[in-house]
């Protein structure tokens, strides 16, 4: 009789059990449905952060050759002022050719810091891009 008692008691137990582990993991299952998703919205977004990259160098390096063009554009253009400043006081026409020339060198060198500017910026951004895709997706390993 007392072993039938504690088969009874033994399987109660066994029932108790089982019903907090069911408990348990009915308790874990929206969470770690919760914690996929938020995964998969994550990989979603550094896999969107990531694609933006090429196109970004890409437009960083077209912005590097037009700004280097332009570099080239104020040199030619600082050498010319240059050839006709030396004449300035030969005459009116002189001065007014080299005033052009001066005026044209300045034009040019305000499109180069303007397109200089603008390549830092891009630069800058960039690497800001960079930094929060390291710090929010790039795993260590």
């Amino acid at each position: 009789m007392t072993k039938v008692m504690v088969q009874a008691i033994g399987e109660r137990g066994l029932s108790m059990n089982r019903l907090m582990i069911a408990v348990i993991f009915a308790l874990a299952a929206p969470v770690a449905a919760a914690d996929a998703a938020s995964s998969a919205k994550e990989l979603a977004r550094c896999q969107a952060m990531s694609a933006t990259f090429k196109p970004k160098q890409e437009e960083i390096a077209k912005l590097k050759d037009a700004r280097d063009a332009q570099a080239e554009v104020v040199e030619t253009k600082g050498e010319a002022w240059d050839d006709v400043e030396v004449m300035r006081n030969a005459s009116k026409k002189h001065a007014k050719t080299a005033d052009a020339a001066k005026a044209d060198y300045e034009a040019a060198k305000a499109d180069l810091l303007r397109m200089e500017l603008g390549l830092q910026e891009a630069v800058k951004a960039l690497n800001a891009d960079f930094e929060a895709y390291n710090q929010t997706c790039a795993t260590e390993g």
